[in-house]
């Protein structure tokens, strides 16, 4: 994509995906964590195809909206999201309302893979599909067709077609879902009123964080121009892209166990483990990332968006941030609290957009949008472990603010440093801050293997 459509390309791929991303969050209620939870917290056969048959019926009746919306608003859409009315970028959005209708499909088939701990189908259908839109991009590329938003549509349609047939295939062979079986009845009236419920709170919250950044990124675009979003888009990818895949990827093993572990001593023991085993990886990856910043960038992208390094340079400190919040933050998933949910993501993203706004106002630059992502992520941190505390007795602030401290204070002198005088740090200086993180890295997994469950 870097070397076929260049930094613009890169920028509108973006955008596209975020809008088809939204669209997804808006149809299935916040993505799979209302039916992987309503699933795992049932283990009766027949009470787990009643819950299936009362979601599928609200998940595709909400999907069909939405792709019908987006159809109609398709003009509407361009104009707000892409600052255009070109005929071909409107006809791209009405293909984005067909991956969408296929994501949403996959996406319910994934949740339930995820639900009956299926993991095997779902690593298959959750590869399938990314491996098939590389490979229609990079034929692209090979051939140097020339750069065509529709096409860009067109990969989406076929990544999410695939997911979406592999996915029904792995929900097809798993034990008790014959299609010869009896028609199941939806869930009572009860039950169904409570995953509305908390299906909704869910949403709202996913939605909030889909929303910001698909607003993030439009005001870019109108304000910079797509090269400039696609240079921000380059080192946002690297960093807090791939960390939310990591950690959503991780949510269906995290998520499950922690729902179980009712014990206070059990859900300290879960957290605390998979806070330092994410804190010891992401630690030592964020550190090798800014060391090997100029190559990485080269490979993944091309040698015109070196620019993103500052970008990288300072959302690995967001990244860490983020990783420890997703730990601690499954918890309000886990407990249901459906209020806290809503509550704190909303204020998550709003003082996000905030920020954002702001420093492409007062300053515009590529390093002041990088520092308007670490600011919010921060304050969500100190929340939920807050939160931790206050529902569970046992979690202490010194069980995680030292190897967060230890882990990012090196990646905070070299983010300041890098924006001063190219003599502001020397080269000893940046190896020094790396056996920093190597250490840091160490200590929380060395913490982690001393942890029993």
């Amino acid at each position: 994509m870097a070397y076929w459509m260049g930094p613009e390309g890169v920028g509108l791929f973006s955008q596209l995906r975020q809008m088809a991303q939204a669209a997804t969050v808006g149809a299935t209620f916040g993505g799979t964590n209302s039916v992987v939870q309503g699933l795992a917290e049932r283990r009766d056969e027949a009470a787990r195809r009643q819950f299936r048959a009362t979601a599928a019926r609200l998940i595709g009746l909400s999907g069909a909206a939405v792709v019908l919306a987006i159809a109609a608003a398709a003009p509407q859409l361009t104009q707000f999201f892409l600052s255009s009315q070109a005929p071909e970028l409107v006809a791209t959005v009405r293909w984005i309302a067909l991956a969408v209708l296929l994501n949403v499909a996959g996406t319910y088939a994934l949740a339930v893979l995820n639900g009956y701990r299926s993991y095997h189908y779902l690593a298959l259908a959750q590869i399938a599909g990314p491996v098939a839109l590389v490979a229609l991009l990079a034929f692209a590329g090979w051939w140097r067709l020339a750069p065509d938003p529709e096409l860009l549509a067109a990969a989406f349609v076929l990544c999410f077609g695939v997911t979406c047939l592999v996915g029904a295939w792995g929900v097809s062979r798993l034990p008790g879902l014959a299609a010869g079986a009896a028609r199941p009845e939806p869930l009572p009236k009860a039950q169904s009123r409570a995953f509305v419920r908390f299906a909704l709170s869910n949403l709202v919250a996913a939605l909030s964080t889909t929303i910001a950044l698909l607003l993030i990124r439009s005001w870019v675009i109108e304000a910079k121009g797509l090269a400039f979003a696609g240079l921000f888009d380059a080192g946002w990818t690297l960093t807090f892209n791939y960390t939310t895949l990591f950690l959503t990827a991780c949510s269906a093993i995290y998520l499950p166990m922690l729902t179980a572990a009712t014990r206070p001593e059990a859900q300290k023991a879960c957290m605390l483990k998979t806070a330092y085993l994410v804190l010891g990886a992401s630690i030592l990856i964020c550190h090798a990332m800014v060391l090997l910043k100029a190559p990485l960038i080269t490979l993944l992208y091309s040698p015109q968006f070196q620019a993103s390094g500052q970008v990288l340079m300072v959302l690995v400190i967001a990244v860490i941030f983020r990783g420890a919040s997703w730990v601690y933050g499954t918890m309000i998933l886990a407990t249901r609290n459906s209020r806290v949910l809503v509550v704190s993501d909303v204020a998550l993203n709003l003082s996000l957009l905030a920020a954002t706004r702001y420093a492409l106002g007062s300053f515009g630059s590529l390093e002041a949008l990088s520092w308007a992502f670490v600011v919010p992520n921060f304050l969500y941190l100190v929340f939920v472990v807050e939160y931790a505390r206050m529902k569970n007795k046992l979690m202490r602030r010194r069980q995680i603010w030292p190897f967060l401290a230890a882990g990012t204070a090196p990646l905070f002198y070299l983010a300041f440093a890098s924006a001063g005088p190219q003599s502001a740090y020397s080269e000893l200086a940046t190896w020094l801050c790396l056996a920093m993180g190597v250490a840091a890295s160490l200590a929380a997994l060395f913490a982690y293997k001393k942890v029993v469950l």
